[in-house]
């Protein structure tokens, strides 16, 4: 056979290919991004920034069920035009004033609300703040509570955080309607929130510095 003929064949193939087994590749991708770990006992529960209101729904959720005694939340970076909003009363919160008052209307009372004061911009500073304070307090295990696709991320950060500590992380993940890991190629957020996590994921092991949350 010439090679023209050879490169048809070969395409048709891969064509072939791709049309049959498309969805449980492209499903493989999405499942490979999540964790969501069974809840066991633990020192606190921590909401990673964002995701509000799910996350800190979740967060209650498992403070009521008695999984731990506590709720850590973070202060986000605000950037100045944010600022100069809040200041303005155009927008009355910053992120971390809405964490807290989220939790509160689930029913989590202030006192059990432990908020961190060192602003971060990403999730590798904001766990690496949230790590220093688990040590210091001699933690053993945290729960740590996030979005499905952002899971992988949180946990391979917590891992490398924790390395000479030996802080235990759970990770369980808040619903997210937005991201579908068995049609998220259908979703347009779905495909932009894949793309990030592993752009993220590829920077954690090149050592690239992040820039993304």
């Amino acid at each position: 056979m010439r090679r023209g003929p050879r490169v048809v064949v070969l395409v048709v193939a891969l064509l072939i290919l791709l049309a049959v087994f498309h969805r449980p590749l492209l499903t493989r991708v999405g499942t490979a991004l999540v964790v969501d770990d069974r809840p066991q006992h633990a020192d606190a529960i921590v909401i990673v920034a964002g995701g509000t209101p799910s996350r800190e729904a979740v967060g209650a959720a498992l403070l009521r069920e008695g999984w731990a005694p506590c709720i850590i939340i973070s202060r986000p970076f605000n950037p100045r035009d944010l600022r100069e909003l809040i200041t303005l009363g155009v927008r009355p919160l910053d992120m971390q004033g809405e964490s807290r008052l989220t939790l509160e209307k689930y029913g989590v009372p202030a006192e059990r609300i432990v908020s961190l004061q060192v602003p971060v911009r990403t999730t590798e500073p904001e766990l690496a703040v949230v790590h220093e304070r688990a040590r210091a307090e001699g933690y053993r295990r945290v729960i740590l509570v996030t979005s499905p696709p952002h899971t992988r991320r949180v946990q391979v950060i917590w891992e490398r955080a924790s390395k000479q500590s030996h802080i235990q992380a759970l990770v369980v993940a808040a619903p997210n309607t937005e991201f579908a890991a068995d049609g998220w190629w259908h979703q347009r957020r779905g495909a932009e929130a894949l793309l990030h996590e592993y752009l993220g994921l590829t920077a954690i092991y090149l050592g690239v510095s992040p820039l993304m949350h």
